[in-house]
């Protein structure tokens, strides 16, 4: 049985959130993790790399990126601490579509390939999880491109900065967000421009709804009016 008591995610009497999830992940498969630690930049891996490895963050932040013909990067998913990622290649044997890098001095607890298939061996139960844990990155991939194909870009810019804000926002007029990656990097990973960027958080801050603190900090001073606007309920 899972050892966080988790209802079963196929009855559909409670459906676990990410972080639920994740939390289950760690604790399934602790003892065969090992920490490791990643510079600023540093790349944990490449596209195309078939070697795999699971990835549950302690610290810092990790952006997993593809780079296009062109040469220029589409950041993909931005993670942080807590999150569990980078079991793909564990799961369906082909190789990473995407780049993943620091984005600053980084902590995580890592296993590869090989401890992975021992752990499985020893805990059946656990790929129930992972599998359900990569579901629920579909669906946030679906909603993502949900939002990414409304017709204004105020919804998509509220979406992201909602997606970014700390867990314990809710309620409190002084949570913080900051952004992890340059705001050119963030406009393009939902598919505006920076001056795009600017506008609508100048829109957002015009209506109260958030604060500029600094180049890549907002205050939020209104949860619910961000939610609307992303048209995103609080789950």
């Amino acid at each position: 049985m899972p050892v966080t008591g988790l209802d079963d995610p196929l009855d559909g009497a409670h459906a676990p959130s990410l972080g639920e999830l994740a939390a289950e992940a760690r604790a399934l498969f602790a003892p065969w993790f090992v920490e490791r630690r990643f510079e600023a930049g540093q790349l944990l891996w490449r596209e195309g790399e078939r070697t795999g490895l699971l990835v549950a963050l302690r610290t810092g932040r990790v952006k997993v990126y593809r780079l296009l013909p062109t040469g220029r990067a589409i950041t993909l998913f931005l993670f942080g601490p807590d999150d569990v990622f980078g079991f793909l290649p564990f799961l369906d044997g082909g190789p990473y579509p995407a780049y993943a890098q620091a984005i600053d001095d980084v902590a995580a607890d890592v296993m590869p390939r090989a401890a992975l298939l021992d752990a499985v061996r020893a805990r059946p139960d656990a790929v129930l999880t992972l599998l359900t844990l990569l579901g629920r990155r579909l669906r946030e991939s679906f909603d993502r491109i949900e939002t990414l194909s409304t017709p204004g870009v105020l919804p998509r810019v509220a979406a992201a900065i909602y997606a970014l804000r700390p867990l314990a926002a809710a309620g409190s007029a002084a949570a913080i967000v900051e952004f992890p990656v340059p705001a050119a990097e963030l406009a393009a990973a939902i598919g505006i421009t920076p001056e795009t960027l600017s506008r609508a958080i100048s829109r957002l801050v015009a209506g109260g709804v958030v604060h500029r603190v600094g180049p890549r900090r907002l205050q939020l001073l209104d949860l619910d009016a961000l939610g609307r606007t992303a048209r995103l309920a609080d789950r």
